[in-house]
């Protein structure tokens, strides 16, 4: 009996000296665990503290982009209804796009005040530009609109006067001068207004179509740009030119008419700088929305 007593204590201790290793392991291991929990708890608590200071600069920086882009939409209305070159039909579409837009904005305002969290906060604010193409869109549009307007009123005044200048020619070659050299130039003055008047009619077309309420194509900008400059502000230069050089040409015609009535000189009234346009682009359009 003593010697079984022995043999069980001996079995004993080393059964549980066998099982110290790992009871030790299985508690670090679970300490472990424990500390990786914490760990996601503190982080958890920090995201969610974050977010909640996030939210008041979130809705601070929404609200100011949101009041510059209203500002920016009333200063249009005003130049719009105050323009004298825009149709009525214009004024009314642009109006009622800036309107919308405006109503939007304001709308907008009101659900980000009213946001809880940064990330709703965050994806409302993102929308004040996907949404609305204040910069990108209704400037550019309303500005293109109004420069080509009057440059149509520019080409328009120029127009009256080709036939009255024609009438006066055929007065002169009726009376059998030579009239070669300045019905030349009228006739390239006719040929750069067809060429200017149909690029503006065309060039309007395209602004008109321009989209407010999506990302447009800068493209049409950068044509519309390129045509004011290169065709429509080029031809009137070169109907500068050809008028500047009919003058001399019809005092010397004038002046030879020997012996027949003087033809009516009344149609003659303009002056070089009243067919060089008088309406510029000063800036290229922004594609920040």
């Amino acid at each position: 009996m003593k010697k079984l007593l022995t043999t069980l204590t001996i079995t004993g201790a080393i059964l549980l000296q066998s099982s110290l290793p790992t009871f030790a392991a299985e508690n670090v291991g679970g300490q472990k665990l424990l500390n990786q929990v914490n760990h996601e708890v503190n982080q958890a608590s920090k995201a969610a503290n974050k977010q909640s200071n996030q939210l008041p600069a979130i809705i601070k920086r929404s609200n100011t982009m949101i009041t510059s882009r209203i500002a920016s939409l009333t200063k249009l209305l005003n130049r719009i209804q105050n323009d004298k070159r825009l149709s009525a039909s214009e004024k009314t579409a642009l109006t009622t796009q800036i309107q919308t837009a405006i109503n939007g904005l304001n709308g907008l305002k009101t659900k980000i005040d009213a946001d809880k969290d940064a990330t709703t906060a965050r994806s409302d604010e993102k929308s004040i530009i996907t949404n609305y193409y204040v910069y990108a869109a209704f400037e550019p549009k309303v500005r293109y609109l109004i420069v080509l307007n009057n440059l149509q009123a520019t080409t328009n005044n120029i127009q009256f006067l080709v036939p009255q200048l024609q009438k006066l020619v055929n007065t002169f070659k009726s009376q059998g001068k030579d009239v070669t050299a300045i019905q030349a130039l009228l006739d390239d003055v006719s040929s750069q207004l067809t060429t200017i008047n149909t690029t503006i009619t065309s060039d309007i077309t395209a602004i008109q179509n321009v989209s407010t309420t999506a990302k447009p194509a800068d493209t049409t900008f950068a044509k519309v740009k390129q045509d004011i400059s290169q065709i429509i502000k080029a031809g009137l230069g070169k109907i500068k030119t050809d008028f500047n050089q009919m003058k001399p040409l019809f005092k010397q015609l004038m002046a030879t008419n020997q012996g027949s009535p003087t033809p009516s000189t009344s149609a003659v009234t303009t002056t070089p700088a009243q067919v060089s346009p008088t309406t510029s682009v000063s800036a290229s359009p922004s594609t920040t929305p």
